[in-house]
């Protein structure tokens, strides 16, 4: 069959037009690249309140809380999640549709009639139709059976929005434990880094000195050299506790949301106000107020309850469907004789698969609660695990730090007897004591970190929430005064039952 050239004609504009339609691959130019970065810069530290005065713990905890991009990132997940769960209630209502339109032809549809039986046309051609006529459509329909299945999807929803308040009590969690760490240990570098720097210059002439001597032979050479070696060693581990200090500012400035170009300096607490942080040692009492207020446990307990509706939302999708529909009409057609109208139905549909995977599908629903409850019994076994060892730890940082204060203070008392007693002993014997003193106060100062980050791991694993479920107002001023409240309570071992004491006196101990 020989193809017509108008048909060659359309199908090369149809090839054209399909070619010009293909997509390439285009990278994002480097101007729009740029501008991305100048906006996230501008934006990283975007409603900030400026510093202007030294910042004390209670005020580093609130700015990490209040400016922390994880945390407001949570906080964005959780009103998402909540969106979601009021989005996902109208699905409850029935589905309404209203349609218009409005249809054209060029000719009259027309149409004749055929008998079945003999083969003739019974009728001439007519039409009942107007060339040009609008209609309008308004239509309710309610499944019964999505009805029900809407109703559990919208309480896993609600569920899974109450998952993201639990995560969002972990982020808060961790984020006040990394600045309590990396507050103490900023602290400890603002207050000796100096005379670290200090101390490194004259350690830097005392061992020149000691070189000359021992050539000069001035001392024995074998007394200069072991002098030399441990000099350096101290200096060696002055500098390896510097390094790591250094960039313990920069940690927190991170935490806080803080510029880190920006300068800001730290609220040297007091030596009085420097205690032992204490902690609870009722163990059967940390125990129980871990697995009671752990989020981990919580998001545990939602999702067993996401399971749960699950099961129940498999099982509810085995039975029958039965659809109610009603709706009003109108149209402007001339042929016909009534212009407005409503009609109504009842319809029933059956899915015969889901049926005869009913047994199979409810077993695997089951399967999976099991599993649910079998992952938060080893979750809660892990949980007691951390509470142990973060009190264990606790018990030897404690002890390490009193060894190391005691170290420091007889390292002190060297250095003063020396410094008075300069015109009989040599100024290398002078500058070691010096750099034992240094060494041993830098060794305390993070000792007594290690500390209240040990401590504060004892409240993490208990799962305690360092702000109340409720604030009567979440400027940085009101959260710098609770978190005052919250360390002063925590660092004499004040911790709060709150609604695990109601519970335990309902019997939920037993």
């Amino acid at each position: 069959m020989t193809m017509l050239p108008g048909y060659r004609y359309w199908l090369l504009c149809l090839s054209l037009l399909l070619t010009s339609c293909a997509v390439t691959p285009e990278p994002i130019p480097p101007s729009v690249t740029m501008r991305r970065v100048q906006d996230d810069t501008a934006n990283y530290h975007k409603d900030m309140k400026r510093v202007v005065r030294a910042i004390s713990l209670a005020e580093a905890m609130a700015r990490s809380i209040s400016y922390n991009l994880d945390h407001r990132l949570k906080i964005m997940e959780a009103a998402l999640a909540m969106g979601q769960s009021q989005l996902t209630g109208y699905q409850l209502l029935p589905q309404v549709a209203l349609q218009a339109g409005y249809s054209g032809r060029s000719n009259s549809l027309g149409s004749s009639s055929r008998s079945l039986l003999t083969g003739e046309t019974s009728l001439q051609y007519s039409t009942s139709s107007d060339r040009a006529y609008s209609d309008i459509d308004l239509t309710m329909t309610w499944n019964i059976l999505d009805f029900g299945v809407s109703y559990f999807k919208a309480r896993q929803q609600a569920d899974r929005y109450l998952v993201t308040e639990q995560r969002r009590r972990k982020v808060i969690q961790n984020i006040i434990q990394e600045v309590r760490q990396a507050y103490w240990r900023a602290v400890v570098a603002q207050e000796l880094l100096p005379d670290i720097e200090t101390f490194l210059k004259e350690a830097n002439l005392a061992l020149e000195d000691a070189t000359k001597a021992g050539e000069n032979l001035l001392q024995p050479p074998l007394d200069a050299l072991k002098y030399r070696m441990g000099l350096l060693e101290t200096v060696y581990q002055i500098v390896t506790l510097q390094r790591d200090l250094s960039v313990a500012k920069t940690q927190l400035a991170a935490l806080m949301n803080i510029d880190l170009k920006e300068e800001f300096r730290l609220e040297i607490p007091g030596r009085e106000t420097m205690t032992v942080p204490k902690i609870p040692y009722d163990m059967d009492l940390v125990e129980k107020m871990a697995l009671f207020l752990r989020p981990e446990l919580r998001e545990e307990d939602y999702q067993k309850r996401i399971d749960v509706a699950e099961t129940k939302l498999t099982l509810l999708q085995a039975l029958p469907g039965l659809s109610l529909q009603a709706g009003a009409h109108g149209s402007n057609n001339s042929f016909l004789f009534n212009k407005q109208w409503a009609d109504g139905g009842l319809k029933m549909a059956w899915n015969l698969i889901n049926l005869a995977a009913g047994r199979d599908t409810a077993d695997v629903a089951h399967t999976r609660e099991r599993a649910g409850d079998m992952r938060r019994l080893s979750l809660g076994m892990a949980i007691l695990t951390q509470v142990h060892v973060a009190m264990v730890r606790y018990n030897q940082t404690l002890e390490e730090y009193e060894l190391v204060k005691t170290m420091s203070e007889t390292a002190d008392k060297i250095q003063h007897y020396s410094n008075e007693s300069r015109q009989t002993m040599t100024g290398l014997d002078v500058i070691q004591a010096q750099a034992r003193a240094i060494y041993r106060r830098l060794q305390m100062g993070l000792s007594y970190a290690e500390l209240q980050n040990a401590a504060g791991q004892v409240y993490v694993s208990m799962g305690l929430d360092p702000l109340p479920e409720k604030l009567e107002s979440g400027d940085m001023e009101a959260l710098t005064v609770t978190f005052k409240g919250v360390i002063n309570r925590w660092q004499t071992g004040e911790v709060e039952m709150g609604s695990l004491a109601n519970n335990r006196r309902q019997g939920v101990e037993g």
